[in-house]
């Protein structure tokens, strides 16, 4: 079946057509047009502010003429990952979606469900002339997968409206109210080269389950980045090494899965790391044998080099990642249940003389944000690095009297006869920022059922969206 066969058509239509454009983050000319010549085509008043972001304007349906106006919002962007030997160049290829059973997903990447079907709801919406519903201003934001950059950007100045619905979240039947604010944080630690002399060896800690670093971090899953700390502390406790390179990850929002380094070791000390590296393997698996039965650490011979860092400098690299916070550092006290604070090292690599180490810091809590990232400063400095801080947001706080929250509520009790889930989540929506920008405004979040988000296991349930996309006609149809 093609995606272009699944109900409701218009919405699949447009998600279609999502997927034929590459729009990773920092990638959204092409989408940006899309949208754009789409507004033009159907008469609809449309802005592109200076950072990129969308803005489409649609006026109300017969009857809702004096109804106040209602945003849409979605984000353009969405996480390019891939499996290891999947050959597409996502900036620059379509993406191959599958219908797979009840399911949409992907042939060997992401799938952009998030916020794809975010926007293919708007687009439907604004290409229908038979849905009820008040002025809609459409608010579709840049570069959110890489730290709400076109949220934070955005000029506002020409959206009206005040109550706000944000389709981005991922669990159908379940209203967000609340969720984390965060800060990307960028340490850099300054290595000393020699000459290497010995053998150089290549470590490749495999077979993670990834993840979304705000909605999976309760999972206990493994963190690449860590795991290759863990085997450095190993290495070291038994036999002389130096580094000579790191790779891993490079999406600070996505539990890195994979890493690499290259190291050197005496001719002598070969045999000796081989045997390191396998126990090292076999109580990675004894670990992960449920959870994450594909982990793996393999060695390998690598290319000969002329140099490597010294002894301190890689001493320097094994502590920072050693004590590189990551997972939950704190639960809620009001909603047991919620993750309020945690820390994901999304990247860590060597460039030049310089290892670059990076986080994305969550809380729903300002203040344990703020202690959190004093952590990470002192340990950096203490092995005499510099620290930057970016890309950071407000949390969304919980709105005690909402009556945006309230007919959602309704709606949802009147098509399914139980309530909906009010809920506060840990990972990032833009709806913190948002709020700034629009003093006042009352905001939800909704959304389909996907799993498997920021990975190539990404998947979204079709049955979901199409129940959503009734659920949502039916909100606009009584928000005069």
């Amino acid at each position: 079946m093609q995606i272009t066969e699944l109900e409701p058509k218009k919405v699949f239509h447009y998600f279609s057509e999502l997927t034929k454009i590459p729009r990773g983050s920092g990638n959204l000319k092409e989408v940006r047009e899309y949208c754009l010549a789409f507004a033009e085509k159907r008469g609809l008043e449309s802005y592109c502010d200076g950072y990129g972001n969308v803005m489409i304007f649609k006026d109300a349906s017969a009857g809702y003429e004096q109804s106040a106006p209602v945003i849409l919002q979605a984000h353009l962007d969405m996480v390019c990952e891939k499996l290891p030997d999947c050959k597409k160049d996502m900036k620059n290829e379509a993406i191959d979606a599958v219908v797979d059973g009840s399911y949409l997903c992907a042939d060997g990447t992401t799938l952009g469900g998030d916020d794809g079907i975010g926007v293919a709801y708007i687009l439907a919406l604004l290409d229908s002339e038979d849905i009820p519903h008040p002025p809609v201003e459409a608010l579709l934001t840049a570069d959110e997968e890489t730290g709400l950059r076109g949220a934070n950007a955005l000029d506002a100045s020409r959206l009206k409206g005040r109550r706000l619905i944000n389709i981005d979240s991922e669990e159908e039947g379940v209203i967000t109210v609340s969720c984390a604010g965060a800060a990307r944080v960028s340490c850099e630690i300054p290595l000393t080269a020699e000459n290497a002399d010995g053998a150089v060896k290549k470590i490749t800690v495999s077979g993670l389950l990834g993840g979304h670093s705000g909605s999976d971090i309760n999972k206990n899953r493994k963190n690449a980045v860590k795991v290759m700390g863990e085997l450095f502390y190993d290495i070291s406790q038994k036999c002389r090494f130096r580094l000579v390179s790191m790779n891993a990850g490079g999406r600070l929002n996505v539990i890195t899965p994979a890493s690499q380094a290259v190291v050197c070791v005496s001719k002598s000390d070969e045999k000796l790391l081989n045997e390191i590296v396998g126990a090292f393997d076999s109580e990675l698996k004894a670990q992960c044998a449920f959870s994450e039965p594909d982990a793996h650490v393999s060695l390998e011979d690598a290319p000969s080099g002329d140099k490597c860092f010294d002894d301190e400098s890689t001493k320097k690299v094994t502590l920072a990642l050693m004590q590189a916070p990551y997972g939950v550092r704190a639960m809620s006290a009001d909603m047991p249940s919620l993750v309020q604070t945690s820390s994901n090292p999304g990247e860590a690599l060597t460039s030049q003389n310089v290892f670059k180490l990076s986080f994305m810091l969550r809380s729903n809590a300002d203040c344990d944000k703020k202690l959190l990232i004093s952590e990470v400063v002192s340990l950096v400095e203490y092995v005499g690095g510099s620290v930057e801080v970016g890309d950071s947001y407000p949390a969304w706080e919980y709105r005690a009297s909402s009556p945006l929250r309230g007919a959602l509520s309704s709606v949802y009790e009147q098509m399914y006869g139980k309530k909906p889930v009010v809920t506060a989540i840990h990972a990032g929506l833009e709806c913190g920022i948002l709020l700034e920008k629009l003093p006042g405004a009352d905001m939800v979040s909704i959304g389909p059922s996907m799993s498997g988000v920021h990975t190539p296991d990404e998947k979204l349930d079709i049955k979901s969206a199409a129940r959503v996309w009734e659920y949502l006609l039916q909100v606009l149809k009584i928000l005069k």
